[in-house]
């Protein structure tokens, strides 16, 4: 696969995720009139994401539920630092009446992902920065632009501690799947983020009384949905990030705030102001860009073979074993490889 037909791929994957993602606040605030709890809405829609992953890859998928030790652990530090990163935002939702401000404040995780890839020592293009410019005047405008109240200054920190998160969780996510496919990331940092809200939520129940589900039957069927979206998103997120890079997905995945200002439009029957009609126009600017961003750096991997014990190197019986950049099995033959 060409070097170019990869990024489109990715891309197509990086911007399937806000196009799913943009129905789980929709679902959310369904599910949460019906009585329930946040702290138990992102258990009950992380740990049910999870289990729907392991089914549906027990039964169609097995080859991508092998992962070699080094890659489980970095699953554990991916899916954990999501899941502190959900508790955050949550917690943060509760404190801050304000959701021009929680908006606001969310969308810092452009701002942090950008300072953590140029840590990296990757090069980040002038259209890039443009491109996160561009999107964050775009929430302002969808916001209808901040206007001041009074500020809970805990729930501040903790929105801000949850852009942190999530952008860390998307760098790191990159160089854990320097070996890995995306399928099989998907699957375990799911499976870890689903544990770590689900000892958040025992630990949070032993000192508050909280019921396992929502007071009125209907919920169920938002949180079936919020658990849906949060599934396949997570497949498509780091697909987007295996493909394309990190810092170039979470530039498309700020058009997660437009698609929910458009389902709540169509769907819910809320009222847009022309402000967040610009918004949404700018925003689209913002990720239609992308097509010409080629200074891009924050690509770095090619397309690798599928997984097997040897490190992801596709063995025939008859073959000799021919290394390559990312297989493991380069440290254990040292044969070249043959001439073409």
């Amino acid at each position: 696969m060409s070097q170019s037909r990869h990024r489109i791929d990715g891309a197509i994957a990086a911007f399937m995720t806000p196009l799913v993602m943009g129905f789980a606040p929709i679902f959310g605030k369904l599910a949460l009139h019906t009585g329930i709890d946040p702290f138990t809405l992102v258990t009950l829609r992380t740990c049910l994401a999870a289990l729907i992953l392991w089914v549906v890859y027990g039964l169609f998928f097995r080859k991508y539920i092998y992962i070699f030790p080094a890659g489980l652990l970095g699953t554990l530090a991916v899916g954990g630092i999501n899941g502190l990163g959900s508790l955050l935002y949550y917690n943060g939702l509760l404190l801050l009446d304000n959701a021009s401000l929680v908006q606001l404040l969310n969308m810092l995780y452009v701002i942090f992902a950008m300072l953590l890839v140029r840590m990296y020592g990757q090069r980040i293009s002038g259209l890039s920065i443009v491109r996160a410019l561009l999107a964050l005047v775009a929430v302002y405008l969808l916001t209808g632009g901040y206007h001041q109240s009074a500020i809970h200054w805990i729930g501040v920190g903790l929105m801000v501690g949850s852009a942190f998160s999530y952008a860390l969780h998307i760098v790191i996510s990159q160089r854990v799947m320097y070996e890995m496919p995306a399928p099989t990331m998907s699957l375990y940092a799911l499976t870890w983020m689903g544990a770590t809200v689900l000892v958040a939520r025992l630990v949070y129940g032993n000192f508050f009384v909280l019921q396992w589900g929502p007071t009125a039957s209907i919920g169920w069927y938002y949180i079936l949905g919020i658990t849906a979206v949060t599934a396949l998103s997570r497949v498509t997120l780091f697909m987007g990030v295996r493909n394309l890079g990190s810092l170039q997905t979470i530039l498309l995945n700020v058009a997660e705030m437009g698609v929910t200002l458009l389902v709540a439009f169509t769907w819910l029957g809320e009222r847009m102001e022309i402000v967040q009609w610009v918004g949404v126009f700018v925003l689209v600017l913002s990720v239609l860009l992308s097509r010409w961003d080629s200074g891009i750096r924050d690509y770095v991997y090619h397309p690798i073979p599928m997984p097997s014990p040897l490190g992801g190197l596709p063995i025939g019986i008859n073959d000799p074993i021919i290394p390559n950049r990312f297989s493991v099995v380069t440290r254990l033959y040292r044969r070249k490889p043959r001439a073409e």
